[in-house]
């Protein structure tokens, strides 16, 4: 009941307020003014509860407030769930919106790639080594995308906004090819014996591989 407190409210503050329209005004002695004052009433209401239900869907209260990045926010940054955590708060800001979620969708296809490498493998070794690194990545480049998101928060130029969005879109782009590699792994290691799984030279696993070090390199040579 109390999670949808707000939206009772409203929903009375309307009624009410279309009662009082009706009886202490003579709107009623004008067909067509009665007509549209239903119509804006009614358009008030559907979008008061459009927008508490988008509320709800997003896990958030109504009327709050978008994330502001600042000194804590890398202060709280210590397991991938807190970036997780912030990235989320990050969806409701409109900036960025697609982008974070993007971003979050891939970390959720990683870590069900993750799980099926676990399991086709039967864990251990080299597989380990690949997943973590992979990890590594998608996290560093969370990290590179919450340093991007406090940088828009602070411009104000429409031409400095596309160019940093552009980067956020390629951080998920990365996350993408490094997300098709991992498929690649996953599909050879599916077909191969448990003798072969111990081969070291196994393409993808050599491609995938490359691909990390390349990212890495990247980001070392990187600013934000």
């Amino acid at each position: 009941m109390k999670k949808y407190l707000g939206q009772i409210i409203f929903n009375l503050i309307v009624a009410i307020s279309g009662v009082l329209l009706f009886s202490c005004t003579s709107i009623l002695d004008s067909a067509f003014l009665s007509v549209l004052a239903i119509i804006c009433i009614v358009a008030v209401m559907t979008w008061g509860n459009y927008y508490f239900i988008k509320a709800y869907d997003l896990g958030r209260k109504a009327f709050q407030k978008a994330y502001i990045i600042d000194e804590h926010t890398f202060e709280s940054l210590n397991e991938p769930k807190d970036y997780i955590e912030v990235i989320k708060d990050l969806k409701d800001y409109p900036l960025c919106r697609q982008e974070a979620s993007k971003i979050l969708e891939q970390w959720e296809l990683f870590q069900k790639k993750s799980v099926a490498l676990d399991t086709i493998s039967s864990s251990g070794g080299v597989y380990d080594l690949v997943n973590q690194d992979i990890q590594s990545v998608m996290i560093n480049n969370m990290l590179l995308f919450i340093k991007r998101t406090a940088i828009i928060q602070s411009t104000s130029r429409n031409d400095e906004i596309g160019m940093h969005r552009n980067y956020l879109r390629m951080l998920t782009g990365r996350n993408e090819k490094i997300l098709a590699d991992y498929t690649n792994l996953l599909i050879e290691v599916s077909q191969m014996t448990d003798s072969e799984r111990m081969n070291t030279e196994i393409k993808s696993l050599s491609l995938i591989i490359d691909s990390i070090r390349e990212y890495k390199k990247e980001m070392e040579s990187e600013d934000i």
